[in-house]
C-alpha cells in the first residue's frame, strides 16, 4: 500500500512540474502586478508550483499559504474554472479543500521539497521578499535565539513555530503557540489545491 502511495504521489508531483499555467492567467496576473518584472512573475510561478508540489505530496496535510503574492496567483488561477478543476483533479485526485493551515508543517515540507543551506528559505517563504510585494510576508529561518525567540517586527521566525519559546507576533499576523497557524490576516491559508480537508 505504501509503495502505491509513493508512486501516486510521484505521478502527481510530475503533473505539477509538467503543467503549463494558462496563458490568460499569466497575462492577467502580470497586468494586475505591473510593478513585477518578467523574472519576478516567473519567481511567483515557481513558488506557486512549489506550493502545488507540497499539496501533491501531502494531500491530507493542513498546509498554510505563507506567501501573499502566491496566494494572489492561486486566486487568479481559480478564476480559470475548468483548467483549475482539471489541475486539482490531476494533482490531488479530488476537488480542492479549504481550512486553516499549519505554517510549521508547510515550512518543513517546503524544506524537503527544496533542500537548501542552513538558514536559507524555500521559494514559497522567500518570494514575497524577493519580488518586494507590498504587504508581503517576511520570514527568517532562524532568529538565533535558543529557547526564546528574538522578535523582529514584521518577520516570523520559523525556527520557533510550534510552541517553542513564546508566541510570536510579527506585523499584522500572530503565530499562535502550539499549532503554527497564522490566523487573523485575512488569507485563507488552506484554500486552493493544497488545503486540508
Amino acid at each position: 500500500m505504501a509503495v502505491f502511495r509513493v508512486r501516486q504521489s510521484g505521478r502527481r508531483v510530475s503533473a505539477v512540474d509538467a503543467y503549463e499555467f494558462p496563458s490568460g492567467l499569466r497575462q492577467r496576473f502580470a497586468l494586475q502586478h505591473g510593478e513585477l518584472s518578467g523574472d519576478a512573475v516567473r519567481s511567483v510561478e515557481a513558488a506557486a508550483r512549489q506550493w502545488f508540489r507540497l499539496a501533491a505530496r501531502h494531500p491530507k496535510a493542513r498546509l498554510a499559504m505563507p506567501s501573499v503574492i502566491v496566494d494572489e496567483f492561486c486566486r487568479e488561477f481559480q478564476l480559470h474554472t475548468r483548467e483549475y478543476a482539471d489541475f486539482c483533479a490531476a494533482v490531488l485526485g479530488r476537488p480542492a479543500g479549504s481550512g486553516p493551515g499549519e505554517l510549521a508543517a508547510t515550512f518543513r515540507f517546503a524544506q524537503e521539497d527544496e533542500p537548501r543551506e542552513a538558514g536559507m528559505l524555500p521559494a514559497l517563504f522567500r518570494v514575497d521578499r524577493e519580488v518586494a510585494v507590498a504587504g508581503g510576508r517576511r520570514y527568517l529561518a532562524d532568529c538565533g535565539g535558543r529557547g526564546i525567540c528574538y522578535e523582529l517586527k514584521g518577520t516570523v521566525c520559523l525556527q520557533h513555530l510550534g510552541g517553542v519559546g513564546k508566541a510570536l507576533t510579527g506585523g499584522k499576523w500572530d503565530v499562535q503557540r502550539g499549532g503554527g497557524s497564522v490566523p487573523g490576516d485575512g488569507f485563507d491559508h488552506g484554500g486552493g489545491c493544497g488545503g486540508g480537508t
